[in-house]
């Protein structure tokens, strides 16, 4: 009994996780309003609010497709609950400029007299693939799938994920974690008070938080990654291009291919790598040089922990 338990065990993970993602969708029976515009294939799309999420999806026809929730008190509002006269509210079409924002008004009412304050209004939107994303909310998480172009993502107060990204990306968050997962193009990622996770990048990333870990996965990009209060672990499918890691208070830990030729600057409380055919100094603490006639640059210095640098086979 116990080993048959333990062999359903991952299939009873996998249908929790499943259950809870259906509990936890967006029904578009639950929306408060939505639009749908015709563009070419490359609309700007800028989508802000000051209390919920922004989701955009890419999709492989020219309409861009607007759904708005509005919640209180973890309940859907309909237009028959409330008229959001609290709200300014903008969903419109200017040429192939589409615009959906949500910003409460200024007003003398304040806390709890105030008929906003436990209202949040979310956007889920659905785009062409190659639309100009600008998404932005001042209280929740920032999510785009699917988009072939240049991408601009911030929040306050949640997390901010991209997958699927080919184009420049801009993406900030001043209070949760970055979460990237097959993406190309310039990338500037930037959290104050979250861990990075990234799963498959190409091209060239700067990526920086001041409060948590960073962990990379499947990377071929020129890589600059900081953090002044975690560790570093990265690996690479493939070093063709510079590698800079920086921590203040943590470890590094970097795993590239077998590479003949490359340059070496490991700074830590120990430093721990094999070294052949180099050229340089090698101490406990330090190592500069290079290996074979020198190439791309792998840089590493660590306040506080260790250094180890190993290889694909």
């Amino acid at each position: 009994m116990h080993t048959k338990l333990i062999k359903l065990l991952p299939f009873l993970v996998s249908l929790l996780f499943f259950m809870t993602a259906i509990a936890n969708a967006q029904s578009e029976s639950d929306a408060y309003q939505i639009r749908s515009f015709q563009t070419n294939s490359s609309p700007n799309v800028n989508v802000s609010t000051s209390g919920g999420f922004v989701h955009v999806y890419g999709h492989d026809t020219n309409e861009v497709k607007v759904i708005m929730y509005a919640r209180s008190n973890n309940r859907y509002l309909t237009p028959s609950d409330n008229d959001l006269s609290d709200f300014d509210l903008v969903i419109s079409q200017s040429g192939n400029e589409i615009t959906a924002t949500a910003q409460r008004k200024n007003n003398t009412r304040s806390g709890f007299f105030r008929r906003d304050n436990n209202i949040s209004i979310s956007f889920e939107v659905y785009v062409p693939v190659q639309s100009v994303v600008d998404g932005r909310t001042s209280g929740g998480s920032v999510k785009a799938v699917n988009i072939s172009n240049n991408l601009n993502l911030r929040t306050s107060g949640g997390s901010v994920t991209a997958t699927n990204i080919h184009g420049n990306a801009e993406l900030r968050t001043s209070g949760g974690t970055i979460k990237l997962e097959d993406m190309s193009g310039r990338i500037s990622a930037r959290t104050s008070g979250g861990s990075v996770r990234v799963n498959g990048i190409e091209g060239e990333a700067d990526i920086r938080t001041s409060g948590g870990s960073i962990r990379i996965e499947n990377s071929g990009a020129k890589l600059s990654a900081r953090t002044s209060g975690g560790s570093i672990n990265a690996a690479f499918h493939t070093f063709r291009d510079d590698i800079e890691l920086r921590t203040s208070g943590g470890s590094i830990q970097i795993t590239i291919p077998e590479t003949e030729h490359f340059n070496l600057d490991l700074t830590g409380s120990r430093v721990n790598t094999q070294l052949r055919n180099f050229t340089g100094t090698s101490e406990r603490n330090k190592i500069s040089g290079r290996i074979g006639e020198g190439g791309p640059s792998v840089v590493a210095r660590t306040s506080g922990g260790s250094v180890t640098l190993n290889y694909n086979q």
